[in-house]
């Protein structure tokens, strides 16, 4: 199936990403050697370009900022070819997200200020309603305030897919796990959303709580997935790490993506490892080599 004709929408956070990377082993409280880098992120942000790169017709959904980055966002989806044209902007600045990777390209803190999210309120999502009707698949992240996923998950009628973001923001799914087709989780946010702690314990209750596809990433073990009676492991790419910062949302992209054309589990996950295997290769959190997977969806 051609996913190019197929729309994907992508509802979540924008942010502006100042990352750097240590040259070597970092120390608590030392000034380290290293690389800073200023780009676009936010993991709404993130997998909407990366479902365009994947082939699939996307538009981004989201409360924008008119700081000095604006012209920035906009000229970045036209490049991905991404569309704006359901985002609104206002006269304040846009989320900022803080990171270091240590040596190996881990992450090892993080800080974001997700001001801006927070203003993505009810009224906002009713209002674009109409524009996701009839959309292949609408992926939410969980930075978006409870009540506007809650309303999303009951009012819109599209395949739903959302992304856990982190363990304290993954218990805002809960309320609408039923009305979920895929979730994607790392292991400490499947832990968050159902106080289990092995993963296949967390993907049995996702399961039984409504969700009909489960993926749960574990790292370098790779990924448990799970859909009816199914269950699945698909081992991490053998792959160097570059900047592990983007190799989640890409997974999240593959999954969405392959959920708009219909594809089956496997398929879906083989193709997420691998996305994500190409990510980690690559300095930042989205990386253009990811098109050449296009044609396998």
């Amino acid at each position: 199936m051609d996913t190019i004709k197929k729309k994907v929408a992508v509802i979540g956070a924008l942010n502006v990403d100042i990352g750097g990377r240590a040259g070597r082993t970092l120390v608590r409280g030392d000034s380290i050697p290293g690389t800073v880098r200023t780009t676009l992120g936010g993991v709404g942000w993130n997998v909407a370009r990366n479902c365009a790169l994947l082939g699939a017709q996307t538009a981004f959904f989201s409360l924008l900022g008119e700081d000095e980055h604006e012209y920035a966002i906009r000229m970045e989806g036209e490049r991905f070819g991404v569309s704006l044209e359901h985002c609104r902007w206002e006269e304040r600045q846009n989320n900022r997200y803080l990171y270091i990777c240590d040596e190996r390209g881990d992450v090892a803190a993080a800080v974001n200020d997700m001001a801006l999210c927070a203003r993505i309120d009810t009224a906002l999502a009713e209002a674009w309603a109409p524009a996701l009707t009839g959309c292949g698949a609408v992926m939410m992240d969980a930075n978006l305030p409870e009540q506007t996923l809650i309303w999303l998950g009951q009012n819109l009628t599209a395949p739903l897919a959302a992304d856990c973001v982190s363990a304290a923001k993954a218990v805002r799914l809960r309320p609408i796990l039923h009305r979920l087709h895929t979730l994607k989780a790392n292991r400490l946010e499947a832990e968050a959303l159902t106080g289990r702690e092995r993963p296949l314990d967390c993907a049995k209750a996702l399961l039984d709580a409504g969700v009909k596809r489960v993926v749960i990433t574990m790292g370098p073990q790779g990924v448990l997935c799970a859909e009816e009676k199914n269950f699945l492991r698909h081992n991490a790419e053998n792959t160097r790490a570059v900047d592990a910062t983007g190799a989640g949302d890409s997974l999240t992209a593959a999954l969405t993506v392959g959920l708009a054309a219909g594809l089956p589990l496997e398929t879906c996950a083989k193709l997420g490892v691998t996305a994500a295997g190409i990510t980690i290769s690559q300095p930042g959190s989205v990386t253009e080599k990811l098109s050449k997977l296009a044609n396998r969806f």
